[in-house]
């Protein structure tokens, strides 16, 4: 040992020690660069090859699947002077394998300004959910895709925006088709599912949510910068088969807007996108409401 100590306090040899070491670290550093290259050019063929190019929609779960950061804003009116606003919903999109994706949800963030100047706000539920591309085709193909869908809302959130302290499981079967034409790309795509809380469902009920979205996509040259516009027309039908509302329906229309994907760099893009939605029906949670998304798509 003595020898080593000494040795080491060589130029030479202290240098050709540190360069017996560096590749250990090089060779960690570019397994993982190996594995993330691999991993990004995975998600960028999955949903540039094997699948429709559509836009998310600003309510409607896309079937197809996304890989982004997204956060949307909420502000709902109702009878009475009731105004419910809601803040960084949504949440981050992963792709982890070829037909799979997971969201990771924000526990939205509250606020209720209730009549007679009274306020309380607080956290939502915290919610995931699980995709699995069963069929698809890309838009210069077939042009459709056929998903499963489980959503979970985990009460976790403050006693007021938890639905009678109960977790709520939702499976559903999403799917579009789409057609290419020389004026742009037309779209249908919908998710239909009901909503089962872990308990008391005879009371709560189990409402089957059927989200549809009409889209229409074209790119619009102006200035010289190429401008992505989606406009599209979303409806939502809310039944209620069972329960203390059993035989309710509700309908809301939803018109939007969204702009995008406008390149940041080779992987990562940005897109904006709003939209008004309001009660079509006698039964409803609100009356109107506006609401705005903001996503970084990254594939």
């Amino acid at each position: 040992m003595l020898t080593g100590a000494i040795l080491s306090l060589l130029p030479g040899v202290a240098l050709a020690q540190q360069s017996a070491a560096a590749p250990s670290n090089y060779s960690l550093l570019d397994t993982l660069g190996d594995y993330y290259n691999r991993w990004i050019n995975m998600v960028h063929h999955t949903h540039e090859y094997e699948q429709p190019d559509w836009m998310t929609p600003v309510v409607t779960v896309i079937p197809t699947l996304q890989q982004e950061i997204r956060t949307d804003y909420g502000f709902a009116f109702a009878a009475h002077g009731l105004q419910t606003f809601t803040y960084a919903s949504k949440g981050t999109e992963i792709i982890p394998t070829e037909n799979t994706e997971v969201i990771f949800g924000n526990p939205v963030y509250v606020t209720k300004n209730l009549p007679a100047d009274k306020r309380t706000s607080g956290w939502g539920d915290w919610t995931f959910l699980f995709k699995y591309r069963i069929l698809a085709s890309p838009s210069d193909a077939g042009n459709y895709v056929v998903t499963f869908l489980l959503g979970n809302s985990f009460a976790t959130g403050s006693n007021q925006y938890v639905s009678a302290n109960h977790d709520v499981f939702t499976p559903m079967l999403g799917f579009g088709k789409g057609i290419e034409t020389s004026f742009g790309e037309f779209d249908y795509q919908a998710t239909i599912g009901p909503s089962v809380p872990d308990g008391e469902a005879g009371k709560l009920g189990t409402p089957i949510t059927w989200n549809s979205v009409f889209q229409y996509g074209r790119k619009f040259s102006l200035g010289g910068f190429v401008i992505p516009v989606w406009p599209e027309f979303e409806t939502t039908w809310v039944s209620y088969p069972n329960g203390e509302t059993r035989g309710q329906q509700q309908l809301y229309l939803t018109p939007g807007l969204i702009l995008g994907r406008f390149r940041l760099s080779e992987h990562a893009y940005f897109v904006l996108g709003a939209g008004l939605q309001f009660a079509a029906t006698q039964a409803r949670t609100f009356n109107h409401q506006w609401l705005v998304t903001m996503r970084i798509p990254f594939f």
